[in-house]
């Protein structure tokens, strides 16, 4: 799924760190003896909490009345005192808050190869117990989460913490606690390493703007702004007969009079469950500036193919061979404009030099198109049963181990720049598929992105680049994706449309400004366009809450810095 530059997000980095850190201690230290409490008569016998060789019991009608009125007993009280006074309500509301999730929408991703994969490593910390004859074993709780989920959504009192329990079926519920603690943990920290990270790229964005030359942006023009052409946009229709695949794309051409001028192209490839409508405000301030540009739809990863999904038309939110059709795609694409070149397009277009834009998923396809190669080694080793399950992105990235493991090349030489944004990658192509890159790449990222986390999933990869031209562009404050939160709790969704909120207009106007001077100056040979690639033009178009940095580089020295300065905090 995607959104352009990032999501809306309203509060500041340092309030979201810090109610997330308290909200985060409520439930790792309320967990156990909510889960422990909830428990109905008829729902699993007992619960386990701890680590083999240790086991912990308390009864199960306490913490249903701590959750009606608050009333702490005898059984709850040690725990509760590891609570602070001002995480007890949080925790409370925690316990009661409903999510209305449309039950076949659960369904269906619990039931896909995605949601297989995350019930797995949830189920290694919430497991299942089965008590015979004085034998006992621990398993995996995959299948027993699942049908406490689908149970849950399915119930009139709709999934709740407390519910989730009711429905666990099993004769014993067995909590990992140290798992959870150890997670919890982990979240702590990387919300800390975030925070570091941020202000370490704000500092680096000062320095950066010192040392450069000083430019008056006030007497340049304001690039945020449409440019002087019209456009006509029109569907073409690409049939690969070789892969039997059959797409469109929608082509935006700008009306440029003179039939001699070369016509710089793009490329926009959509993340999943998209189809490329949210960067429709690109493509066409790009050809507002003379650019022609495509966007090709990915039917096994569209929305089209999504909704399918959620339909229950299809069992799987994407084709898993998409990480070898979607290069295909473009590379077909672009076969395809360079015989409509010869017969409708008057040899306009240049596509010996073409640029590329990708988000999420399609970020993925543009590295793959700009050298970048699949590395089996790198996501075996990340998709074991140790996967990092605060990144999300792995759920996608791992469904490649599904390939047949060979030496995939999607390299098309006629791609000459790209421009990535939340990209998915540290796995599927590891550092030495990110060193394969020589390009310039201009890397958009967001500090509050849950999907693909930026000190987990995008900022090793970013100093992998070894190309010299590369530049990181972060906006504070914005997601992967802008979660409609009302129509969850109101369950007032049933598509992707509903659950996806529209971006604030501050945060589409950095990624049309920052994506025409990257293509301008890299792709058109446009000189002039290069001082907007600068530190000083970041902080002059910046605003809050939405604050942007731009660095040109970034070391291991400063990620190990940023890491320690978290430690002390």
């Amino acid at each position: 799924m995607e959104k352009a530059f990032k999501a809306q997000k309203t509060s500041n980095l340092t309030s979201n760190s810090y109610g997330l850190s308290r909200w985060l201690k409520s439930l790792a230290l309320g967990i156990i003896p909510a889960i422990l409490t909830a428990l109905p008569v008829n729902a699993a016998k007992q619960i386990s909490v701890g680590h083999e060789g240790l086991n912990t019991f308390i009864s199960v009608s306490s913490l249903e009345t701590y959750a009606k009125n608050g009333e702490i007993n005898y059984e709850l009280a040690s725990y509760m005192l590891l609570l602070e006074a001002e995480d007890e309500q949080e925790y409370r509301e925690l316990l009661q808050t409903r999510y209305n999730f449309p039950p076949q929408i659960v369904s269906q991703f619990l039931h896909s190869p995605m949601g297989k994969l995350f019930l797995k490593s949830l189920g290694e910390v919430i497991k299942t117990q089965s008590i015979a004859d004085d034998l006992s074993s621990v398993e995996n709780g995959a299948e027993a989460i699942k049908t406490a989920l689908l149970k849950s959504v399915n119930d009139s009192e709709g999934l709740t913490m407390i519910n989730f329990v009711r429905h666990f079926p099993s004769d014993v519920m067995w909590l990992e606690a140290k798992k959870i603690l150890a997670v919890t943990e982990k979240v702590s920290t990387v919300q800390e390493q975030t925070k570091a990270f941020v202000e370490t790229v704000a500092n680096l964005t000062l320095k950066e703007a010192d040392r450069e030359n000083k430019v008056d942006y006030s007497q340049l023009p304001d690039i945020r702004k449409k440019g002087k052409y019209s456009f006509s946009q029109q569907e073409i229709i690409l049939e690969d007969t070789r892969r039997n695949r059959k797409f469109s794309a929608k082509f935006y051409f700008p009306n440029i009079s003179s039939k001699e001028t070369q016509i710089p192209v793009v490329v926009i490839s959509h993340g999943l469950g998209s189809n490329g409508v949210n960067f429709e405000s690109l493509a066409e301030h790009l050809a507002s500036y003379g650019f022609a540009v495509a966007l090709p739809q990915h039917r096994g990863s569209n929305y089209e193919y999504i909704q399918k999904f959620l339909a229950g038309k299809t069992q799987d939110m994407f084709q898993g061979n998409e990480f070898i059709d979607r290069p295909l795609d473009i590379s077909f694409l672009l076969n395809e404009l360079e015989q409509l070149n010869k017969y409708q397009f008057q040899g306009q277009l240049n596509l010996e030099k073409v640029g590329m834009f990708g988000h999420s998923f399609g970020a993925s396809t543009a590295f793959a198109l700009a050298g970048a190669e699949i590395n089996f080694s790198q996501l075996k080793q990340d998709c074991g049963p140790e996967m990092e399950v605060l990144n999300m992105s792995l759920l996608l990235q791992c469904r490649a181990l599904e390939l047949k493991p060979q030496k995939y090349n999607f390299k098309d030489d006629r791609i000459a720049a790209i421009f990535v944004l939340d990209p998915v990658n540290s796995s599927l192509f590891g550092k030495a598929g990110m060193g394969q890159v020589k390009l310039p790449v201009l890397w958009g990222s967001g500090s509050e992105d849950k999907i693909t986390p930026i000190v987990l999933e995008q900022v090793n990869s970013f100093t992998s680049l070894t190309t010299p031209d590369k530049y990181l562009v972060l906006t504070e404050g914005t997601d992967h994706i802008n979660i409609n939160l009302g129509a969850v709790h109101k369950n007032a969704f049933t598509s992707l449309e509903d659950l996806i909120k529209p971006d604030p207009e501050v945060v589409v106007g950095y990624a049309n400004a920052f994506g025409l001077a990257f293509f301008q100056t890299h792709i058109a040979n446009r000189s002039e366009y290069r001082p907007y690639l600068q530190a000083s033009y970041a902080q002059t178009i910046s605003e809050q809450p939405f604050n942007l940095s731009l660095v040109k580089s970034l070391s291991e020295t400063q990620l190990n810095k940023v890491s320690k300065q978290a430690r002390t905090n």
